[in-house]
């Protein structure tokens, strides 16, 4: 029993350092994740005005969107719900993380 008392300070220390460095971990991944849905937006409407400029009109789908337009997101990681609103208005956009 002695021989514990002796190390209680530094398995605390440890279990305490421990955690500081888990909970550093997920905040570097959410942020990391925020700025993977940041930049797949920016790629998207980027795309969307290049289609409209070069074509004269909105993608009809995401689908036409990806495939002519080479835009690559990782689809286990988000959903996109593309809703086109009229032929000459600017389809919007909404990413939505998986979890």
């Amino acid at each position: 029993m002695k021989y514990l008392s002796h190390y209680k300070f530094n398995i605390l220390s440890f279990i305490l350092i421990f955690g500081l460095i888990c909970s550093g971990f997920q905040s570097i991944s959410k942020s990391t994740r925020q700025q993977e849905k940041d930049s797949l937006e920016k790629a998207l409407r980027r795309g969307i005005l290049e289609c409209y400029a070069l074509e004269g009109r909105y993608p009809e789908s995401l689908t036409y969107l990806v495939e002519h337009y080479h835009i690559f997101y990782d689809d286990d990681q988000f959903d996109i719900k593309y809703e086109v609103i009229a032929s000459n208005m600017m389809p919007n956009i909404t990413i939505i993380e998986k979890r």
